[in-house]
């Protein structure tokens, strides 16, 4: 675990020093198996905790500052989203008689609205503690080589989509989040093996993916990745919104794929249901229209991809195992 005592934990949060780390404790372990362990992986959350139990020496190797850091921001996460997951239990007392609010002459409990926005601030810096942990992780990937090949590396270089800033630049909106696009990572291998692959035939598609992953790829390769990029973030995004049934937007979308609410208060508005089915069906719209673009540059550039004279459309169909109509 990677809090020992109250001390450390104030450093991220004030609380009072006659808090109960026992009480925290199951929280904090539960936050860690929940978010912290499959983010990271089990290799880098265990050299992340000998390096916590280790001592710090006193002049430190720039691995071992740069590991400091990482570890107050997986730290700062944790913490919050401790709080966050254990929000209810820690508001209760358990007795023999079973569940108590906590309350006494000086003190009382929080208002509704006061518990939801404390837990939806828990949940936020949380959740974009996480995001920073991935960040940091992903522009100090040379001192956390082993990060490379755990499945939540953010930089996926044999994808048409490799990083966020890809994404960003289409452009299309993913806040910033590498959580949302670690949870976009099956719907755009599913797409990218259907409809991409289907639109560009398996010789053009495998042409030009040896070719994006080089230093410098051709003008060609670099002229049609545009093309093929928009209809794939568009159709899984779609895809991951109509599965998860909730918005881009939500940092939790990785962990939770079950309920929208699960953040929050437990209040669902009417309009949600509608919202995300009208987002879905504007997505997948774009992505299809993208994707009649993809076809006809295609069309219009047969010869330079294909390496045959004529149309994709208009080809002489003897000895082809496929033809067109």
């Amino acid at each position: 675990m990677l809090f020992t005592n109250i001390t450390e934990i104030k450093t991220f949060l004030p609380i009072g020093v006659g808090n109960d780390f026992g009480r925290l404790k199951p929280h904090i372990t539960n936050a860690e198996q929940k978010y912290i362990k499959p983010l990271l992986g089990s290799n880098m959350y265990d050299e992340l905790q000998e390096f916590y139990l280790a001592d710090y020496p006193a002049e430190p190797t720039s691995v071992q500052e740069i590991t400091k850091e990482l570890l107050e921001k997986v730290q700062h996460a944790l913490i919050h989203l401790a709080y966050f997951s254990g929000f209810d239990f820690l508001n209760v007392s358990v007795s023999d008689a079973g569940f108590q609010r906590m309350e006494s002459e000086r003190t009382k409990g929080l208002y509704k609205y006061q518990e939801d926005n404390l837990k939806k601030y828990f949940s936020d810096a949380g959740f974009n503690g996480l995001d920073d942990v991935l960040v940091f992780l992903e522009e100090n990937i040379d001192s956390f080589g082993e990060f490379k090949t755990e499945e939540n590396y953010t930089v996926l270089k044999q994808s048409f989509l490799p990083t966020v800033k890809v994404v960003e630049n289409i452009p299309f909106n993913l806040h910033g989040s590498r959580l949302v696009f670690l949870a976009l990572k099956p719907a755009i291998a599913y797409i990218e093996d259907t409809d991409i692959r289907k639109t560009l035939g398996e010789s053009i598609y495998a042409e030009i993916k040896a070719e994006m992953v080089k230093e410098d790829p051709s003008a060609k390769i670099t002229a049609i990745l545009p093309y093929i990029r928009k209809p794939l973030i568009y159709l899984a995004s779609a895809m991951l919104m109509e599965e998860t049934g909730a918005e881009l937007g939500e940092k939790g979308l990785f962990f939770e794929k079950t309920d929208p609410v699960f953040r929050g208060t437990l209040k669902k508005e009417p309009s949600t249901e509608q919202r995300i089915a009208s987002m879905v069906a504007r997505n997948r719209g774009i992505g299809l229209n993208y994707l009649e673009a993809l076809k006809s540059y295609l069309a219009v550039n047969w010869e330079d991809y294909s390496g045959q004279t004529g149309s994709v459309f208009n080809r002489d169909n003897t000895g082809k195992k496929t033809f067109w109509a």
